[in-house]
């Protein structure tokens, strides 16, 4: 009789552990046909040289780290998965880039299979020193160029 209370136990455990792994359901975790591969490069705030992010490029816009996830992303707002990071030459497949359905001022970084690690909203560049719309589930970790 422990024994299948253990069992149940650890399948229920795992199936929970599954779920903080793939995130929210109803995201599509597939990759394109095409993925884009995008390759990080730095950007300099133009306050403070001193002040460096990792930037990744998408239809002609810089996006630069802005948060993380404030509240649940649910399927809807996550649109098509456009591609993953390649840094340094190294790609990681796990580290994806999707739409928005909100607004295209944000980018978001989900990582699959990372465990319970968040997602990382990039903003773009453009924007800053603009206020604009920031949907509810994204928490800005006030880095200083969005001062």
């Amino acid at each position: 009789m422990k024994l299948s209370k253990l069992g149940v136990l650890l399948i229920s455990a795992t199936l929970m552990m599954c779920g903080c792994q793939r995130g929210s359901y109803g995201i599509n975790y597939e990759l394109p046909d095409e993925p884009i591969k995008f390759s990080t490069q730095t950007f300099v705030s133009p306050v403070d040289k001193n002040d460096t992010y990792s930037a990744i490029k998408y239809n002609d816009r810089l996006y630069i780290p802005y948060g993380t996830l404030d509240k649940t992303l649910k399927g809807d707002d996550v649109g098509a998965c456009l591609g993953y990071i390649v840094q340094d030459g190294v790609e990681d497949k796990g580290a994806r880039i999707y739409l928005l359905t909100a607004t295209d001022d944000y980018l978001a970084e989900i990582f699959i299979n990372a465990g319970m690690q968040q997602p990382i909203f990039f903003r773009a560049e453009d924007t800053i020193g603009k206020n604009i719309d920031t949907p509810s589930y994204i928490h800005s970790l006030n880095y200083g160029v969005w001062r």
